[in-house]
């Protein structure tokens, strides 16, 4: 189970509008890009863009995530179980939960391929499924994919939302509000399901070990498995939600 977090509400409340602005600021930024003056293909811009707004934004969460654990004066290793001591058994309980999570997932978005025509995937993945983009830009949207992404989401989501609102006295509340607002984010009607899914998998595993270790490693193993099926231009590929 995880530890009491000691932080205040309103400190809370303050880390999520900073998080807020930097949301707006990366939308500013993409919205910049979109200028003719700015001599790039299509493919290109649209890749600049959603990097550029993934370094910012992730870049800014983990940012404002620090201020928030020196204000509260909690060090990164106190607030979400990263000891040393719990990193073994944290990350082998994250593997299995992904190696079993990961099937069933893709036997999901198989399904709603077959169901839908025209699957909606999201901008990342239409960009990643461009031909014409070099194995360098796709090598840097996979490191911000599995690397980046996953620790600040797991940082703000389970790290910092959940265990708040279940010290606020509604666990209930905190495990569902934290798992949809995971699924909606993604922006992918068709995967919210196995995302909410994923993001109640992930609390367990969190709640089990006491570590955040073991939902970063899950979710760093879901995302590289999504994007390794991204290199193929046929099949899942289409509907695969990535982040």
């Amino acid at each position: 189970m995880i530890a009491e977090k000691p932080w205040r509400i309103e400190t809370v409340a303050s880390l999520f509008l900073g998080i807020l602005a930097a949301l707006c600021f990366a939308q500013f930024f993409g919205i910049a890009l979109d200028s003719e003056k700015i001599k790039m293909s299509a493919e290109h811009r649209e890749l600049a863009k959603m990097a550029l707004s993934s370094i910012f934004l992730d870049g800014a969460v983990l940012a404002c995530i620090g201020l928030f654990l020196r204000e509260n004066r909690i060090s990164w290793s106190e607030a979400f179980g990263l000891e040393k001591a719990r990193q073994p058994q944290a990350v082998a309980l994250g593997v299995v939960a992904a190696l079993l999570f990961v099937p069933l997932e893709m036997a999901w978005m198989y399904s709603a391929q077959l169901l839908l025509d025209h699957p909606v995937a999201q901008p990342l993945v239409e960009a990643l499924q461009k031909t014409d983009l070099r194995l360098a830009d796709k090598a840097m949207m996979g490191v911000l994919a599995v690397f980046l992404a996953p620790l600040a989401e797991e940082m703000i989501f389970r790290g910092i939302l959940y265990p708040t609102l279940k010290q606020a006295g509604y666990p209930g509340t905190a495990l569902w509000v934290t798992s949809l607002l995971f699924g909606a984010i993604h922006m992918n009607w068709i995967a919210f399901v196995p995302l909410t899914l994923f993001s109640l998998l992930l609390i367990w595993i969190y709640e089990k070990t006491g570590s955040l270790w073991a939902s970063i490693t899950a979710h760093s193993l879901f995302n590289f498995t999504s994007f390794a099926v991204l290199m193929f231009p046929a099949g899942l590929a289409p509907a695969i939600p990535l982040r």
